[in-house]
């Protein structure tokens, strides 16, 4: 009668200093081990729980030492009729001969505890000019675990057609190895979390039946969690667009110029706006198990505002201006300018640019005519407000901002916001949020109608909802293959 298992092991393997341990730390989501620039860093096999469910089934990690050059190693076994053997029960002299010894504990883990083998290359270089890889293949090949092939230090994030250029040299490099079952990327700079619940469903393909099923078990863990924290985070871009939509200010009716007015009225609602957008950031980012500051930098631009005339009713103001910024411009344009959230004091830092986004609305009246009502403006207190179409571009920012959270790789230490997001995500992002652009406006219409003084503010369910449809559709047209575990979520 076989013992059931409560374990599945995988084995990351290597070429030295190719990034195990940082890999190790982006798919653990905590520091572990020792991360340098140079050989042999990790000497010893080390074990790590990836999963656990709460019956005390797990996913091992093991972060092995990595490979020196294994074609010495060949060489001492020319002629031996089982060579996996003869390195199993060889002495390796683990201080002359550090190399060898260290490929021999990667081997020794690799043959008694794994289940299915991570091996990870350099994708900066061409596969064929790797000289390395194919006696490592050979090793490999031996031992007859199936081996599974990451793709790391692939770069930024990349569109779906330029990441399938990227791995196809490799997929058709490792085609000759029928031991080889599948080429992913995860790099440990920029992976994003979708492409761990990919690779883990591809592990459990590998598995025999009853090891499959536990592995069902462990992947619910993984998808349970990374769900959780993803619609938590929806939740929280949700609020902080809801609660923009609700925002308004007053002019001050003090006989001053109206344009003076409206700058007042507008830096009010921007220096709200950014202690939001920063607030919320490191909110997000902290769910995501990551530590660092966000600074909310902010271009907000458009060439000027403008007064409406006549009636209350919100959803006939309109911009006289073009939009050519956006909140959280420094992701939105790559420039920063502007705003940047003081973490320190949770203040504002102000610089010299034009205020935009905003709407001045309200009765002036027609008394004596429209020349009558500008002049009378500037003693009248008059709501000031962000604009649908600046929203539209607070839509896109938040979601710009959650892709490069997700995407954040523990590799790079604790989160800093990049001014260089792939170019992609922002024209992808812009054409979901113009297809929302009626159910947007009728969400800000609707929020625009409730109580903007209330602290404690109601879950913006709608609102949650339109958000998660258009990140979900960024996600699955970015990684299709995602749409299996997540298709079921909206």
């Amino acid at each position: 009668m076989s013992v059931e298992k409560s374990q599945i092991a995988l084995s990351l393997i290597s070429h030295t200093n190719t990034g195990k341990t940082t890999l190790a730390r982006t798919l653990l989501r905590k520091d572990i081990g020792l991360v340098a620039d140079r050989a042999h860093v990790t000497i010893e096999n080390q074990k790590y729980t990836v999963l656990e469910t709460e019956a005390g089934e797990s996913l091992q990690l093991w972060d092995t030492p990595g490979f020196p050059n294994c074609q010495k190693i060949l060489s001492r076994l020319q002629g031996a009729k089982n060579p996996i053997v003869r390195i199993l029960t060889e002495v390796w002299d683990r201080f002359r001969d550090r190399p060898s010894w260290c490929a021999q504990q990667a081997v020794l883990n690799v043959q008694q505890e794994a289940d299915v083998v991570l091996y990870l290359v350099n994708a900066a270089e061409e596969p064929s000019m790797a000289g390395y890889i194919a006696p490592e293949l050979q090793l490999l090949e031996w031992i007859g675990k199936p081996v599974i092939v990451l793709l790391n230090q692939t770069g930024p994030p990349k569109d779906r057609q330029d990441q399938e250029r990227l791995e196809q040299p490799w997929k058709d490099y490792f085609a000759q190895y029928g031991f080889v079952r599948g080429v992913h990327s995860l790099d440990a700079f920029s992976r994003c979390w979708v492409q761990e619940g990919i690779l883990f469903e591809t592990i459990q393909s590998l598995l025999p039946p009853n090891d499959r099923q536990l592995m069902t078990r462990l992947f619910a863990v993984w998808q349970k969690a990374n769900l959780a924290v993803f619609h938590a985070a929806m939740e929280q871009w949700a609020l902080l667009l809801s609660r923009a939509a609700k925002s308004r200010m007053m002019t001050k009716g003090d006989g001053s110029s109206m344009e003076a007015q409206k700058q007042q009225a507008v830096d009010g609602l921007l220096k709200d706006l950014v202690n939001e957008v920063g607030a919320t950031t490191k909110a997000v980012i902290a769910l995501h198990g990551l530590e660092g500051d966000a600074i909310g930098v902010i271009q907000a631009r458009m060439e000027h505002v403008e007064v409406q005339r006549g009636g209350q009713n919100w959803g006939e103001a309109t911009l006289s201006g073009t939009a050519i910024g956006g909140i959280g411009g420094a992701l939105t344009s790559g420039a920063y300018a502007g705003l940047h959230l003081d973490a320190a004091t949770g203040g504002v830092s102000m610089g010299l640019f034009t205020v935009a986004g905003a709407v001045v609305g309200g009765v002036l009246g027609f008394f004596g005519g429209e020349a009558w009502a500008e002049r009378q403006a500037d003693h009248q207190q008059t709501p000031v407000m962000w604009s649908n179409d600046y929203l539209d571009l607070l839509v896109q920012d938040v979601i710009i901002r959650y892709l490069a959270i997700a995407h954040f790789g523990r590799g790079q230490g604790q989160y800093v916001a990049d001014p260089e997001d792939p170019r992609f995500w922002i024209e992808k992002v812009k054409a979901l949020v113009v297809r929302q652009r009626t159910a947007l406006h009728e969400q800000w219409t609707r929020l625009r109608a409730q109580d903007s003084i209330a602290k404690t503010d109601e879950k913006p369910k709608c609102l949650t909802a339109l958000l998660t449809s258009l990140t979900l559709g960024l996600l699955w047209s970015t990684y299709p293959a995602s749409k299996r575990f997540l298709d079921s979520q909206t």
